[in-house]
């Protein structure tokens, strides 16, 4: 595993020149992902446009507030500036305490429930009136832990039945919130994988296309 620091984790997802990829970064509980998420990663994805955000059971909204609580003033008028840019799907109870909340949905275990409504959301996605490059989940992986398999089944009907092919997908997941072979499964549909932790930051697998520095 190379180990890199979180901007290169950053740049490498700018760097990707086409959409449709998954990308999972995943965090042991004891780290500061708002710091990555808030302090580095949205704002570099929000500079380039709007960006969707898909708020699972208020992950999203609890780190976005530790990250806040601990801004300074002028970071912290930055910071809310640029969520007015992030167009949130909030699933699951949890509030959404930034951005503009377009859809709210109840958490779908049932495959053909969630297909349905992934395939509802991609739609609703397109007719934005300037078009996202990017999604960011926060969540995923509480969403797996309660759900089990038959959320990793969704997850896996919704990804080869409609790829997303016009956004990509970057998705936070504490991996210790769920099991190794879920993981593994979610780690053989991304083309990268990269971990934070109190470690470094280390890319797992692969990288993004368009990047040229391995």
């Amino acid at each position: 595993m190379k180990r890199v620091e979180g901007g290169d984790i950053v740049s490498r997802i700018l760097a990707c020149t086409g959409c449709g990829e998954f990308l999972l970064i995943e965090y042991e509980p004891t780290f500061n992902v708002e710091d990555f998420s808030w302090g580095l990663l949205m704002p570099a994805l929000l500079r380039e446009g709007p960006t969707v955000v898909a708020d699972f059971f208020g992950v999203g909204a609890i780190t976005f507030r530790n990250y806040t609580r601990r801004a300074s003033g002028e970071e912290y008028s930055r910071i809310i500036d640029l969520t007015k840019g992030i167009k949130v799907i909030k699933v699951g109870p949890g509030s959404a305490s930034y951005g503009e909340l377009i859809e709210e949905l109840a958490p779908a275990y049932e495959a053909q429930t969630f297909l349905r409504n992934y395939h509802s959301l991609i739609g609703r996605v397109s007719r934005l009136p300037v078009k996202p490059r990017y999604l960011v989940t926060f969540g995923l992986g509480h969403y797996v832990h309660f759900g089990g398999d038959a959320a990793i089944l969704a997850i896996l009907t919704a990804v080869s039945t409609l790829p997303v092919e016009d956004l990509l997908s970057v998705h936070l997941i504490n991996r210790d919130v769920i099991r190794r072979d879920h993981l593994a499964i979610l780690e053989g549909l991304a083309s990268a994988v990269f971990e934070l932790s109190s470690e470094g930051v280390k890319i797992r697998k692969g990288g993004v296309s368009g990047d040229k520095r391995g």
